[in-house]
């Protein structure tokens, strides 16, 4: 793995497919495949396509999220959230061949994702309140 990490986005302008390409061809290695909102047939669709690209730069791809679409198409591994499957699970399903990285906003947040054996933590200094809604 490599220090820097790209998380894909997608905007008015660029999809996530675009954003990635972008990225490994500015010499990204480590690719995050985040796609929040779109279904899961798109998101697949998207690895499928980015997969030979990464492998071609020599870059990792990860997902985030899912753990089986991971598996399914012998992605580098996944990014997994608080609330998403826990690390401990995730590793029994895919194995020690597979990156599992961890979203880290707190200490405890640090602490429970080193204790379940993740291999990288990503974090924010800090998360910000949602505005209330009038």
């Amino acid at each position: 793995m490599t220090n820097l990490l790209f998380i894909t986005h997608r905007t008015e302008r660029y999809s996530y497919f675009e954003s990635a390409c972008m990225a490994l061809e500015g010499g990204c290695k480590w690719i995050q495949l985040r796609m929040k909102d779109a279904p899961l047939e798109e998101t697949e669709a998207v690895a499928r396509r980015l997969k030979p690209l990464c492998k071609a730069q020599s870059a990792v791809l990860m997902i985030d999220d899912h753990v089986e679409l991971a598996k399914k198409l012998r992605l580098d591994g996944v990014h997994l959230g608080r609330h998403d499957m826990p690390v401990e699970q995730a590793r029994k399903v895919l194995g020690a061949g597979y990156i599992i990285g961890g979203t880290a906003n707190t200490f405890e947040d640090i602490v429970r994702c080193y204790r379940a054996g993740a291999d990288y933590l990503a974090s924010v200094p800090f998360v910000l309140p949602q505005p209330n809604r009038i």
